[in-house]
């Protein structure tokens, strides 16, 4: 399951799993979960984020939340707080 949400002209692109690079589709954000271990990338123009876990931490990443804020002017701001 995903969905989509348009804020100030941004399209993010929600989903669990993160798809394959060739899946990624057009989108400006893709923020996804299932991993468990905080994301900034971009890979084929798409920026690709993950908050990472609060409580099940992975891959030796230690547990993390993050703020997401999307201005009017479409800047993107993310940061990753780690607990």
């Amino acid at each position: 399951m995903e969905e989509l949400l348009e804020r100030h002209g941004v399209t993010c692109r929600l989903i669990h799993i993160p798809p394959r690079p060739t899946k990624l589709g057009t989108t400006r954000l893709l923020l996804h979960g299932h991993t468990h271990v905080p994301r900034d990338e971009v890979v084929e123009g798409v920026r690709i984020l993950n908050p990472g876990s609060i409580g099940k931490a992975n891959k030796g990443a230690p547990p993390s939340y993050a703020w997401l804020h999307l201005g009017t002017d479409q800047q993107v701001e993310w940061r990753i707080v780690r607990v």
